[in-house]
Order: C-alpha cells, then structure tokens, then sequence
C-alpha cells in the first residue's frame, strides 16, 4: 500500500519547515524576495467557517499569528464567490500587507490575486489554488496523493475485491478534481474493485447524507464509500447507520477530523488521510510573516498527509495534541 509520509514524527516546529519547491528567481513580489515593507498585517479570507476543518486552519493561523508578532484578520467568504471578491477588494483598498486567499472555486479567485497584483499587495493561498494571477506563494496539502491513499486503504479493507461508490467535493476546486484524480487512477489497480456510483456532494455533511441514501437506494449491495472529505464522511456514516450498514460498509475520507478520528477508533470508519488543518493554519500564518519581513519563500510549499487507521488512530491524536490542537482530538482518544 502506498502510504504518505509521516507527520507523526514530526514535532511542532518541524512542522512549520516543510518541504516545497520553488518556482521563480529570487527579487520580485512573485517570488517573496523583494525587501520588507514593515508592515506586520495580514487578512486571511477563508472559503467557509462551517467546516470543521477551516475551523482548525483559522485556530492554527491565529496561534501561530500571535507567536509571530503577526496582527491577522480572519474572514469568512460563506462560501461565496462574490463574497470573497468583496472581501478582497475591501483588505486591497487597505493596502493589507498580505492577502491570504482559501479560494471559494479556483476560477474565481484570479479576480482577487489580479487586484492584488495591480496593487503590488503579495498575495498567498492555502489548500485551493487559484486558476490564475501571480501568487508570492501556494502552500497545501498534496490532493493526488491523498486520493491514491484513499484508495488503496479502501481496497485493503475489502481484501481487492467489490463495489464501491466515489463521493466527490466542489469540482470547481483543484483540490477536489486532484482527489478524485488521485483516487480513480490509484483504485483502477485493483481489477476486482468495481466503482458503481460516483457523485458531488460539495464537501458538505448534509448534502452527503443525501448522496449517500440515494446511492444505497440503487446500489443495496455496495460494499465500500471513498468520501473526498470527512464532512462527506460523516454524511455518508449517517446514511449508512440509517440503514445499520455502520462498519459493514468500508468508508474511508479525508482530513482527519475529529468526528471521523472518533468514528475510526470506534470501528464505523476503516480509514482517512489525515491532513492536519491546525498545522496548516500554522505555516500559512509563518509564511506570511517571512513575506512581510522580506524573507524569501519558496512559491509552491507541498504538505504530505498521513492515513489513518485504528491502528494508528491514538498516536495522531497525540501528535495533534503536540501541535497545541487539542480542539481536533476526541474526548475518547485524549
């Protein structure tokens, strides 16, 4: 089984280093390395707060935010594209030292990096890519990957062989399409794993739960769910418990939120790649001050996330706890 690096080893501050690449010479806006502007600001407008994932980033941005001497203003988009656009053009008019874009779709995030752009505001996004613009840095977790693990800790779990249903996220995003990718390519390996449903649910519990009862209505005899968030998940596990199919059915998601660390270790979930949105919110927050203190970052920074079984389960829990984010742990596994 291809498994993603360990994030377990890790300690908080070698979380906050990261590997990345970069793409671009060093001197200009574009590429972090233009002189700092003495400006210790930042605005960070998330997508949504009615995620308990974005919830964690937003915890992880703002403790980080504090060590650093950052002064951070959070901002919630509502998942709204038109939302977003406002907010941005309202943090450019005030010449914030920093946007910090979590786009709403990739597409329509290019408006808000071209204005900061124009403005000569460096502009950085987290976890969703925005389609076009120039960004001083990206930093997320790897979406293909993350698919690929998904699969292949679905496919152990059914011993190689049955049917099974995709749920996907907001095809907008590069991350959806990139875990969805991931995952067709990687279960398409195992010849005895059939893919009967595949459908959005927009990363959203109760839309999930909706898919989900319609997918078992069509397919009684399905025997594993891949949900390309554990938001989905828990959806899915709703319907799943409904029709007391919890455990019997294989599902796997990801992110690794605490409704889904507790649904693991209890034996109604078989497995998630767990990407830490608290250690996100963290180096987000840490490459932003590096910006606005001149420091040169790398335009592209690449998180590896971890799968997650029973196995495992209470050893991420206190990695989490290690990190400060005892808010993403369960009662049952502190």
């Amino acid at each position: 089984m291809r498994i993603a690096r360990s994030v377990i080893a890790l300690t908080a501050a070698a979380a906050l280093s990261l590997t990345g690449c970069s793409r671009g010479g060093g001197g200009s806006a574009a590429t972090g390395g233009k002189a700092a502007s003495g400006k210790k600001d930042a605005t960070m407008i998330m997508s949504t707060l009615n995620n308990p994932f974005f919830v964690s980033v937003k915890n992880g941005a703002q403790a980080q935010s504090s060590k650093q001497g950052l002064k951070l203003a959070v901002q919630n988009a509502d998942n709204s594209d038109a939302t977003a656009l406002n907010l941005s053009t309202t943090a450019i008019s005030k010449q914030v030292g920093v946007l910090i874009l979590d786009p709403v779709s990739s597409q329509s995030a290019t408006s808000a990096v071209n204005q900061a752009n124009s403005s000569n505001i460096p502009v950085m996004a987290f976890d969703r890519k925005p389609s076009g613009g120039k960004l001083t840095c990206f930093v997320g977790y790897d979406a293909v990957e993350a698919g690929r693990n998904a699969a292949d800790a679905l496919a152990k779990s059914l011993g190689g062989k049955g049917k099974v249903a995709e749920i996907q996220g907001i095809l907008g995003t590069n991350v959806a399409q990139d875990r969805s990718k991931g995952f067709e390519e990687e279960i398409a390996k195992y010849k005895g794993i059939t893919v009967v449903a595949k459908q959005s649910a927009g990363f959203d519990r109760a839309k999930a739960l909706n898919v989900m009862t319609n997918v078992l209505q069509a397919h009684s005899d399905i025997e594993g769910v891949y949900a390309a968030n554990d938001e989905m998940a828990m959806g899915a596990l709703s319907a799943l418990k409904a029709r007391n199919l919890a455990g019997k059915v294989k599902l796997v998601g990801n992110d690794g939120i605490s409704d889904a660390l507790a649904a693991i270790a209890s034996g109604q979930m078989a497995a998630t790649n767990a990407e830490s949105p608290y250690a996100l919110g963290q180096k987000v927050s840490s490459l932003a001050s590096d910006i606005l203190s001149g420091t040169k970052v790398n335009t592209e920074e690449t998180l590896h996330g971890k799968l997650i079984t029973k196995d495992n389960v209470k050893e991420y829990a206190k990695y989490l706890v290690g990190l400060g984010d005892t808010a993403d742990v369960p009662s049952s596994l502190r």
